[in-house]
Parts: C-alpha cells; structure tokens; sequence
C-alpha cells in the first residue's frame, strides 16, 4: 500500500505540473494588463511600471512561469488584484463553503442514486425500471442553472420554504445542495443499476438464495458491497466534479465559496487568484482521486496493490 501511495503522489506531482503550465499558459493569452487592473484606472503609468516589475511581468515567459511556480511550492498564491490581499487568505476563506456544499450534494446524491439504482435492478425490465432510467435521463440532461432558477422559484419564491441566496441560515444549503446533487443522483443510479444487473447473476448470489438467505440480505450484502467499486468511482470523480461545477451553482445562490470567487475574479480580470483557484481546484480532484483507489482495498479486501 505505501509503494502503490507513493507512485501515485509521484504520478499526482506530475499532472499537478501539467495543469500549472495550462494555466499559465492560458491566463498569458487573456486580454488586459495585470499590473494596469493591481494599480487601478488612475494610476500613472510609473506606478504600473513599478508593480509590474515587481510581479515580474516584464521577465520572459519562462522566468515569470519560475517565479510562478517557485511561489506555489512556498504555498503562495500571489496576491488578489482586487482586495490586495493574499490569494491563500481569500481562498481559505471560502473553501470551507464550497467543500461543505460538494460533501452535502455528494452524500444526496450518493444515497439517493444508489437507492434508485438498487430498485431499478430489482425491477428490470418493469414500469418501475423505466421510469427511474427517465428520471435519469433528465437529471443527466438537465443544466444546473436552470434547475437551479426552478428550484428557487419553486420553493423559494412560492412557498417560501428555504432562503433563494446567501448562507446566513442552516437551510441555505438545501437549494444549492439539491440542484447539484440532481446530476449525480442519476449518474449513480445508472452506475447502480448496471453494476448490480451484472452481480445479480453471479452464482455466489444464486447460491445465497438457495441457501435461504432473506431477499435484503441477498441485495445489501452480497450483491451491493461486491458491485459497489464502480459505483465508488463514480462518487469519487463526482464529488471532484462538483466541486467545479458549483462555480454555477454558488453564482445562482450567491453562495459564498470558491465557485463565485472564481466568477467574480474572471469579471474584473484577477488574474492571481483565478490561477490560485484554478490549482487549488486540481489538488482537490487529484487528493480525491487518490482518496478513492485506497478505498477500494476497504470496500473489497481481495483487491491487491
């Protein structure tokens, strides 16, 4: 297990790498001037002269990407060109939100989808069956935003059960966790459903239920737990997709995490801290992933590293 955890951290470091040259890359190809929008719209262009040499943006590309990537190894993000103060502190500032509402859309989801999924398989083929793979069909097809816009007009707007935006309350969560966990309630189910028509026929379940063994235990504990690894790396890839795709959901609710940060950054060309949003989110996906591959020796103690 350590050599297998050590060659994936190598392997990890490496992509990591990979995604800081994306990102340099492509934030060197976006218009505007970082060191005119730090110093502002008044500045004299001796100030700006000042703050660039200072960022060292009038080094060459292959020098200002080693001042880059020197200050991400320090764990410094650089500094927001808007609020002037450090990309690390606004970030962890409003990572906690973002990774509470990921963690609540991805326990919803997760419930949610292997339940329907366990259910359709039981039922293949019947009305029930069909009805949970339309259900999926539009839970996959629907856009979060738009969901998102119904929910609030629904249950906000109209019944005024939980707050439209923000996150002065504990039930603020409720929307935003909802609209994200719709997608992976049916992506999982899916996941679910194909995983368990496949064990379902094994002889170990055929076996069990000749030996009398009650229909729930046959589902839960034999068929479940050893079909369950596909559907724990659909989790583990959904929780790492969620934490991206909130950056629409916490624009709809005004949610006050990294997603909105993002937006917000992308807006008034912040260039510092959409490259420190951007790595942190890649770290997140990469720590996930990793997460995911020792779980499965948790899940299924036959799987050797």
């Amino acid at each position: 297990m350590t050599t297998y955890i050590t060659k994936r951290l190598a392997v990890s470091l490496v992509t990591l790498w990979g995604v800081t040259l994306v990102v340099f890359g492509l934030i060197q190809l976006l218009p505007g001037d970082p060191a005119r929008v730090i110093a502002g719209p008044l500045a004299g262009s001796a100030e700006v002269d000042r703050i660039r040499t200072q960022m060292g943006l009038d080094e060459a590309l292959h020098v200002q990407y080693g001042l880059f990537v020197g200050r991400l190894v320090r764990g410094d993000l650089g500094v927001s060109a808007r609020t002037r103060r450090p990309v690390s502190y606004e970030v962890g500032a409003r990572l906690p939100r973002t990774l509470q509402l990921a963690a609540v859309a991805t326990l919803l989801g997760s419930a949610g989808g292997i339940l329907l999924g366990v259910v359709a398989a039981r039922r293949r083929g019947t009305w029930i069956d069909n009805s949970l793979s339309v259900i999926s069909v539009a839970g996959v097809s629907m856009p979060v935003y738009w969901l998102g816009l119904l929910l609030i007009i629904l249950f906000a707007v109209n019944l005024g059960w939980f707050p439209a935006a923000g996150a002065d309350r504990p039930t603020s969560i409720v929307l935003p966790a909802l609209t994200l966990a719709a997608f992976s309630v049916a992506l999982i189910a899916r996941m679910t459903r194909s995983s368990m028509l496949e064990v379902l026929e094994a002889d170990y379940v055929r076996t069990a239920r000749a030996k009398g063994v009650i229909e729930r235990n046959v589902v839960y504990k034999h068929a479940l737990r050893n079909g369950f690894i596909p559907v724990l790396t659909v989790i583990g890839i959904q929780f790492g997709t969620l934490l991206g795709g909130a950056v629409l959901t916490e624009s709809v609710f005004a949610w006050p995490g990294i997603g909105r940060l993002l937006v917000d950054s992308i807006f008034s060309r912040d260039f510092p801290t959409v490259q420190g949003i951007i790595v942190v989110y890649a770290l997140l996906f990469i720590v996930v992933n990793l997460v995911v591959d020792v779980l499965y020796a948790l899940v299924n103690p036959r799987i050797q590293y």
